[in-house]
């Protein structure tokens, strides 16, 4: 029975200490992650969109703001006034509904006693003719907020360049460390071999120990690769704008597609296309209706005007009330010249957007350019290190079997290693940079990843 007892207790503490241990060191697990997945997490984690999208709103504003211009202005005032000015007092007094002929008799009309008056005054404007400055302002408005949405497209557009771009340094990271496995592996056997024939007498000591240096060094690359896939991933992370220390099992796989591209349509659709250019043009058709706004000021304008007055002695009362309706034209003769430098400034702002887009568009036209170019380098580039690698890889076959006949020396051996690791390093990475290019060249011309 104590036996039993002292098994049960032994299996509960057990127990406890296992389950304690995986609660407080819980196990990390990598969430599996498409390039369409990462983009759109970074649509909805990226700071800096959220910026711009931020951004957006406050462009939207110009417009509301403009039609607000249209609609009538209501004002509601409290104004106090102490006086003793003769016709004012009278006036007041009139005003409150509280004048009687016999306090007029006791009173010295040139001396009256002050008077104590608050009025209340709701006013409604209501502008009919501003010279244009409403229909240039709301047509201003509306460029600015069509903008500022072509400004988001192109942010969007960046992030998902930048996350593609992160995500394919991922892979290739992986790919190395995938490539630097397969090449210790080989050079260990290599070692192996080394090592029987150096036990046999069949080489020297120098050669072994040149053999394990280089699998050093081959190890040590090893490493270091997997510390790069450690950053890659930190970085992808960081512009998707999550958790740096979330783990991702990246699932896409991108190959070699050669395709044909006509620079003179590229260019065009770049044209057509990209949203920071599309941006550029409104905020030049912004700047030409700003022109219309500030011209205003040569023009004359009219309001309808109408206002409810309530006058009393206390605060807050209604005793007297009356009401006005005027119609107000009024036409400025001279400001200081303000307005001339309103539309001179307006003038030279509208100048330099135009040539900003001049520049914009000869901008990107040498982008497209230089993307194509640096596809068909890299394209080029693949080719040549794809041979190379594999005339390497024949070598390496060829000189296995020399040395494993005496016929080749150690060193020769590993020269052939090295020479098929650089192969096969440099075939990876032309791959990914004509990966990236392609990427490039699609976000010059405007197109989504």
């Amino acid at each position: 029975m104590q036996m039993r007892v002292k098994l049960f207790l032994f299996m509960t503490i057990g127990f406890g200490i296992f389950a304690n241990a995986f609660a407080t060191s819980p196990m990390k697990t990598s969430q599996k992650l498409t390039l369409k997945q990462a983009i759109r997490t970074a649509f909805e984690s990226s700071p800096y969109l959220k910026a711009i999208q931020s951004e957006r709103d406050t462009g939207q504003t110009y417009q509301d703001e403009a039609k607000g211009y249209r609609l009538p202005q209501v004002d509601v005032s409290e104004i106090y006034i102490r006086t003793n000015s003769p016709a004012d007092v009278f006036g007041l007094q009139l005003s409150q509904e509280k004048f009687s002929m016999e306090d007029f008799a006791m009173t010295d009309a040139n001396h009256p006693s002050p008077i104590n008056d608050y009025v209340t005054q709701l006013q409604i404007s209501q502008p009919l003719y501003m010279g244009g400055e409403i229909k240039h302002g709301i047509l201003a408005g509306e460029k600015m907020a069509a903008a500022s949405e072509k400004k988001l497209d192109r942010a969007r557009q960046d992030v998902s360049f930048q996350t593609t771009r992160a995500y394919l340094n991922v892979l290739l990271a992986e790919r190395y460390v995938e490539l630097m496995d397969s090449v210790v592996s080989t050079v260990q056997k290599h070692v192996e071999s080394a090592q029987a024939y150096f036990d046999t007498g069949f080489i020297m000591e120098a050669d072994l120990l040149q053999a394990k240096v280089f699998l050093g060094q081959m190890q040590q690359h090893q490493i270091k690769a997997q510390n790069n896939v450690r950053l890659a991933m930190a970085f992808l992370s960081n512009v998707m704008g999550t958790d740096q220390k979330q783990e991702y099992k990246l699932t896409d796989v991108f190959t070699y597609q050669p395709q044909s591209y006509d620079l003179k349509l590229l260019v065009q659709s770049g044209l057509e296309s990209r949203p920071d250019l599309e941006e550029m043009r409104l905020k030049v058709e912004a700047a030409k209706q700003k022109i219309g706004v500030e011209k205003a000021g040569y023009k004359p304008k009219v309001f309808l005007v109408g206002q409810l007055n309530y006058h009393d002695s206390n605060f807050g009362g209604f005793e007297g009330d009356s009401y006005k309706v005027m119609a107000v034209a009024k036409y400025n003769l001279f400001n200081g010249k303000r307005t001339r430098a309103k539309v001179n400034r307006a003038k030279s702002q509208y100048e330099s957007y135009n040539n900003y887009l001049t520049q914009m568009e000869n901008g990107i036209q040498l982008q497209i350019k230089q993307a194509l170019f640096r596809l068909q380098e890299a394209e080029q580039r693949y080719k040549v290190a794809k041979l190379s690698y594999k005339q390497a890889k024949e070598n390496v076959i060829l000189r296995e079997e020399r040395y494993k006949k005496g016929v080749e020396k150690t060193t020769d051996l590993l020269d052939a290693d090295t020479a098929l690791q650089q192969a096969a390093t440099n075939k990876l990475h032309a791959l990914f940079d004509y990966l990236k290019a392609e990427k490039n060249l699609n976000y010059m011309i405007g197109k989504d990843q």
